[in-house]
């Protein structure tokens, strides 16, 4: 195969007629223009370029392989704007990893995107495993634990607050627990490995044993439905449960105490510069999932 530099030197003698306008074209020096229509000359064994004291003639093999010099130059021009095209556009695939639970929080968000810019395809993958976005192939994932990766952006999102909650209607059943040491007499859903449970109030932790939960369930959504049926006490995040606690639907037991809290992070592979259809999602995704979340740790023992 010519290489492109000796096929671009002959179409710039061929389009502008002389080795020296060639040379000007291209940026370079006339002797240099030279030497690559030699190159070329001599890898396809042909002459391609009659020269005289007066004036550069296309030979017959020069004619034929000129329109394939000029389609070359042509996709060599159109290479920029189709990467800036990319860089600009918003609409293409955009895949995002999360929680199940935290899927409740993205999902809607992304629907509003989309109606904003339908060029754009999203793709939720709801996956309780934590993921690389490299290795997973992904362009950004919603998760609770930093990375320490230079090829990762780790931007914090809030912080995620656990805490006891049960329908109002098992609580007019079973009674009110006044302090954690009572909650040994009720009826809990979570985790059967969950032996014990630490709750924090203000500077203050106590760490409960707890008995074995009515239901089994490592997920908080299904604990979420069991709580609104009245079936039991369960922890959940707080953002899982805003619109059970204003609706009335659930009601949050030990209101002074709560359980578990972490920090949450949108995670992506770092690029410079950015993509348009990247820089929208962060500008409409982040600021939304700030204001659902905390925006600082809440007090604990430490």
């Amino acid at each position: 195969m010519p290489p492109p530099d000796d096929v671009l030197a002959f179409e710039a003698v061929a389009r502008c007629g002389s080795l020296t306008a060639a040379a000007t074209a291209l940026g370079c020096t006339k002797s240099m223009v030279s030497l690559r229509l030699k190159a070329l000359e001599k890898q396809l064994g042909a002459v391609l370029v009659l020269r005289t004291t007066r004036r550069l003639a296309l030979t017959e093999a020069g004619q034929r392989l000129l329109p394939h010099a000029q389609a070359l130059r042509h996709s060599l021009l159109q290479m920029q704007p189709a990467v800036d095209t990319a860089s600009c556009e918003v609409e293409g695939p955009i895949s995002i990893s999360t929680t199940s639970s935290m899927s409740t929080l993205l999902a809607p968000l992304l629907v509003a995107l989309a109606q904003q810019h339908p060029g754009l395809q999203l793709r939720l993958e709801v996956n309780n495993r934590v993921q690389d976005p490299l290795a997973d192939v992904l362009d950004f994932c919603l998760r609770s634990r930093k990375v320490y990766d230079e090829s990762l952006v780790a931007r914090s999102v809030g912080w995620v607050e656990e805490a006891l909650y049960a329908a109002p209607a098992y609580l007019a059943a079973q009674g009110w627990p006044q302090h954690p040491d009572e909650l040994a007499g009720h009826r809990l859903l979570g985790d059967e490995q969950q032996a014990q449970q630490r709750l924090y109030r203000g500077s203050e932790m106590v760490t409960v044993a707890m008995p074995p939960p009515l239901l089994y369930s490592e997920t908080y959504l299904v604990n979420h439905q069991l709580a609104c049926a009245g079936l039991g006490i369960t922890a959940l995040p707080d953002f899982l449960v805003a619109e059970d606690v204003a609706a009335g639907r659930l009601q949050r037991v030990l209101p002074q105490w709560h359980c578990d809290h972490w920090p949450v992070f949108l995670i992506f592979p770092y690029r410079q510069p950015l993509p348009r259809k990247y820089q929208v999602f962060l500008d409409f995704v982040l600021p939304r999932l700030r204001a659902l979340l905390q925006p600082a740790a809440p007090l604990a023992a430490g």
